[in-house]
């Protein structure tokens, strides 16, 4: 490159960015309401954009601490029909480890976090700790070395890593805790050593203590992944997860209803990386039509003020500035006004975040995100305000720097028809994106809506859980079913108590159970095998939740150990497998897996009794699950299915008061060594399945609220300055004998052409959307219509109402001057 050639003209190029950098400070300093209001408009759809963003990028983008290599990791489970992954059982994932030859390692864990009792071995009282269990070679595939001690061995049977942050909280950091032993709901572990700093695992639930599995464990649902040997790629070692699938449901037979093994690159979201991708996305479309409103407002306001500096332009024109030069100046101003707006909106989208988590209800597991600023958010906080300011400030500046030297020093600020048609344009844009913003908000009003309104099968309100794991309780691991009888009637015996029940998955939850396959009839090879969910509850669950029994009876308390084997299934069940018959005394066949005994076994239920269709944890699509219930109380069968480690009580409450410290008391005169893992509401636990409605419907509520009343800024600006405009011509008609009515309609008549025109562009576009919407997410929207009748006229009456108040004040200052004044003032 010829640097003796370029330099000067680089450095002429700086220079003339340099004085336009302070030109246009100097010009944004005059005018303060305007750069205030630009900037503000532009700070809510940045910051808005930006919030999102960051979310996004610590779900998605950012690796997470403590793990080597993470691009060479996959997520293994069962296939979902969404392109994600499901849980898969512990038996899957030790054939997965013996049988790859493309992984190095694999390892399993909890599904969830689990809220133990952790002591001393000399204190008698646990305090609550998050514990999530996982395989012995958890660390070693994550390659994740650790701060103190060391991670598991295979050898391992009762050990224990401490989170690096709860080691420093709670011991002080003192490195005299690896190699002592603790007990973990009553189970004594080692604690061999302490993670690294950051670690969180895999996922973003933040656990205080990992624990190993153990060799007591049989099977159960779980979430695996593993780390691709070198040299191998990713898409190999996917293809491989695969084919073991279909070579386990080849060797288990049609009847073994195995799902489908699949596997994915590493997401901390597993395999929901499409589902979190999608919401995201469609909250930052959201979002960005704040944006393009705010951005067509401000460059309907530059076209406003363009003609203002016509002469300005004109002039420099004439003392030999090309229109290169002018259109670099007038991106230079417009850049630093955008820049502003970002960094504004930096600081708004990090309060914004903080105001989320103060009103957004509580998760049920304790969700750990690092929402901080780095260079990924910084480049798109950066990317998008400088790309908005080139894309919106193009055409300004181009119109501007066309001016005609001779024409403009001669006539003065005189707008051009094409200018005026350019910032018609921008307000007819703001217009189309407010409609379309209240549009897509009714949608997502009427699905919450709908969402709360619908009848889940049960009644939710006055019922309080609590969440016990028994699961890891060394002296009660063989026999946990007598624990749980001896609970439940102590939790009746409490005053304040209506009724109470066992569930292991209480509806509206996060968890759900597959414990096998059904068939109606008694032979064993009857077929429709149909894979339902399940659950295991004890007797009174149904009236406790006012579950409507349609058919026979409740469980009750003959139906114990020695007894037949006998279920209750939903509605939905009894009418897929014996449609229009009776199903009471009903053969169903069960196709469970004996943890105990690991292998497939098929059992003869007798059907006692039909309930009604609940709503459980599909509260959120709308649908309802075909279901099993099994007796708590028959331990000769759900034993074996090694699933009652982990139970949740419902109680419903006499009175306003919650049941919570009730059942904590209970659980700690039982066994001081127990604490409730979680305990909320019902109606929480309801209202939570919603929450992705909800989140859609305030924030496009919010942002609709702001696209608006940038819109009517829009229109009150194009129309105060179009009357300024033609001030003459107004003049004129009114000295020549023109009525003041007849000006002001034709004031009102330009803004209902604005009006009109972006209504229609908004509702058009808002239609179609929303219908791609309803039809692509029809589950999520419960089958609602995009078009609602009521929604349209209230938009239309809204936006006409909104073009009348902005066109008053201009109407009545272009009759109100005198004609002759107007005139000598031209």
């Amino acid at each position: 490159v010829d640097t003796a050639r370029y330099a000067p003209r680089l450095t002429r190029w700086m220079e003339d960015a340099w004085r336009d950098v302070h030109h246009g400070f100097r010009l944004l300093r005059r005018a303060p309401l305007f750069t205030a209001t630009a900037a503000l408009s532009l700070a809510i759809g940045i910051g808005a954009n930006t919030a999102i963003f960051t979310v996004a990028n610590a779900l998605l983008l950012r690796p997470p601490t403590g793990i080597a290599d993470p691009g060479s990791l996959v997520d293994i489970g069962s296939a979902r029909g969404d392109g994600g992954l499901n849980p898969l059982s512990y038996r899957t994932y030790l054939e997965v480890t013996r049988r790859t030859a493309s992984l190095s390692s694999v390892f399993a864990q909890d599904m969830f976090p689990h809220v133990m009792g952790l002591s001393t071995a000399v204190a008698d009282v646990a305090d609550p700790v998050v514990g999530r269990s996982v395989t012995s070679d958890f660390f070693r595939t994550l390659e994740s070395p650790p701060s103190r001690g060391r991670t598991f061995l295979d050898s391992d049977d009762a050990a224990a890593v401490l989170d690096y942050d709860y080691w420093k909280r709670h011991f002080d950091g003192d490195d005299r805790v690896v190699g002592q032993t603790m007990r973990i709901n009553g189970r004594g572990v080692v604690i061999v050593g302490v993670a690294a700093p950051g670690f969180q695992g895999t996922g973003i639930q933040r656990s205080d203590v990992w624990l190993t599995f153990g060799r007591t464990r049989l099977d159960g649902p779980v979430l695996a992944g593993g780390r691709v040997r070198p040299g191998i790629s990713t898409d190999t070692a996917l293809a491989e997860v695969r084919t073991i699938g279909e070579t386990l449901n080849h060797e288990r037979g049609a009847g073994a209803q195995v799902p489908r093994l699949n596997g994915l690159p590493f997401s901390r979201v597993g395999g929901n990386k499409k589902i979190v991708a999608g919401l995201t996305g469609l909250l930052m479309g959201l979002v960005s039509l704040v944006l393009l409103a705010a951005c067509a407002n401000i460059g309907g306001i530059q076209m406003t003020r363009s003609t203002a500096r016509t002469r300005e332009m004109a002039l420099r024109t004439a003392l030999g500035a090309n229109r290169a030069r002018l259109v670099r100046q007038l991106l230079t101003e417009t850049a630093i006004l955008f820049a502003l707006g970002g960094m504004l909106g930096l600081g708004l989208a990090f309060a914004l975040m903080r105001l989320a988590t103060m009103v957004l209800p509580a998760l049920p597991a304790r969700v750990d995100l690092d929402l901080t600023l780095d260079w990924h958010v910084l480049a798109f906080a950066v990317c998008l305000s400088l790309g908005a300011s080139f894309v919106f400030g193009i055409l300004p500046a181009l119109k501007s720097a066309k001016a005609d030297a001779a024409a403009a020093l001669k006539d003065g600020t005189r707008s051009s028809s094409s200018r005026t048609r350019l910032r018609s344009a921008f307000v007819i844009g703001q217009i189309a994106c407010s409609v379309l913003l209240i549009v897509l908000a009714t949608l997502f009003v009427r699905a919450l809506r709908q969402g709360g309104a619908a009848d889940p099968g049960f009644d939710p309100q006055g019922v309080d859980m609590a969440l016990i794991d028994v699961s890891v309780m060394g002296p009660r691991t063989d026999d946990t079913s007598p624990f749980w009888p001896t609970m439940i009637e102590h939790v009746r015996q409490q005053p304040t108590v209506e009724a109470a029940s066992l569930a292991r998955v209480p509806p509206g939850g996060w968890e759900g159970i597959g414990l096998g396959s059904v068939a109606a009839g008694d032979a064993m090879n009857a077929g429709d095998v149909f894979s339902p969910g399940w659950n295991i509850v004890d007797t009174d669950y149904f009236a406790t939740l006012r579950i409507p029994i349609v058919g026979g009876r409740d469980f009750s308390t003959n139906d114990r150990t020695g007894t037949p084997s006998v279920v209750v299934i939903s509605k939905a069940l009894a009418q897929r497998l014996w449609p229009g018959q009776s199903v009471i005394g009903k053969p169903l066949r069960l196709t469970m897996f004996n943890a105990r005994a690991q292998r497939d076994e098929v059992r003869l239920s007798t059907i006692v009794g039909v309930a009604g269709d609940i709503r459980s944890s599909s509260l959120i699509d709308g649908l309802a699950q075909p279901y099993v219930y099994l007796p708590l109380r028959q331990t000769d069968v759900v034993d074996s299915l090694q699933m009652t480690g982990q139970m949740s009580i419902v109680a419903r409450r006499r009175g306003p008061a919650s049941l919570a410290p009730v059942m904590a008391t209970v659980a700690q005169d039982i066994d001081p060594r127990l604490v409730l893992s979680r305990t909320e509401t019902l109606a929480e636990a309801v209202a939570l399945g919603l929450m992705p409605q909800r989140v859609l419907a305030t924030l496009s509520g919010v942002m609709g609220l702001v696209a608006l009343l940038l819109a009517s800024m829009g229109i009150y600006g194009v129309t105060a300055y179009s009357v300024a405009l033609r001030r003459r011509e107004f003049s004129i008609r009114l000295a020549l004998g023109a009525s003041r009515t007849r000006v002001v309609q034709m004031v009102f008549r330009q803004t209902t052409m604005l009006v009109t025109v972006g209504l229609a562009i908004g509702l058009a576009i808002g239609g179609g959307v929303g219908q791609a919407l309803s039809v692509i997410f029809a589950a999520f929207f419960y089958g609602l219509s995009a078009v609602d009748w009521p929604a349209i006229l209230g938009t239309v009456m809204l936006f006409g109402g909104l073009g009348v108040a902005a066109s008053v004040i201009p109407a009545s200052r272009a009759v109100r001057a005198g004609w002759s004044r107007a005139l000598q003032e031209e």
